[in-house]
């Protein structure tokens, strides 16, 4: 009989500890998720221009440009959402004429507005960006090579859907720009990608 008791008892508290652990892991979903993804450049253009000349060029997929992310996704509104994350990005290279390639990196720290269409099968969602950071630009040319870091900024847009709880799909668009010793640089990505939110 006490031994049944203390079985009784332990498991009284087992529930209830596991009762409370899910009602935190709610209520902590309902200020928000931190979210981690990857995108992959399917496009990738950079522009530059000095004293009212421009040089521009793509790059194609050999020259693969990469984002990763890690942020948190307050909940806001049950269709709207509000982001803010830190990115890492790997600028894809670009070859002017066969005389002089640009490729780079940067850093950013951004802020995303998410509005969520709902649907019957699948929620969609529109979501802008804007962000400033560091990019860190490295020209070679003519067997020289020179690079430098200098604050930048960058705005884009995603259009993608919602599939699971945890999982998004995008398709978007990046455009950051760093002027750099008088040097005005634009970098243009498209891209596709994916988030998962814990």
């Amino acid at each position: 009989m006490k031994s049944s008791m203390v079985a009784l008892s332990l498991f009284s508290i087992f529930a209830m500890n596991s009762y409370a652990l899910a009602s935190d892991k709610e209520n902590s979903k309902e200020l928000g998720q931190f979210y981690v993804g990857a995108d992959i450049g399917l496009y990738n253009e950079t522009e530059s221009e000095y004293l009212g000349r421009s040089i521009e060029d793509s790059s194609d997929l050999s020259d693969l440009s990469y984002n990763l992310v890690g942020g948190y996704e307050f909940n806001t509104h049950d269709v709207v959402k509000l982001g803010l994350e830190a990115e890492y990005r790997k600028l894809g290279k670009v070859t002017y004429n066969e005389i002089m390639d640009i490729e780079g990196q940067a850093f950013f720290v951004n802020v995303k507005p998410k509005f969520i269409v709902e649907g019957d099968v699948l929620d969609l969602y529109v979501s802008l960006l804007a962000g400033v950071g560091s990019m860190d630009m490295e020209v070679k040319a003519l067997g020289a090579s020179a690079s430098k870091s200098e604050a930048a900024y960058q705005v884009g847009a995603e259009l993608g859907a919602i599939v699971s709880d945890n999982i998004d799909i995008h398709l978007g668009y990046r455009n950051a720009r760093v002027e750099i010793d008088s040097v005005d640089i634009s970098s243009q990505t498209a891209y596709i990608g994916a988030r998962y939110r814990f």
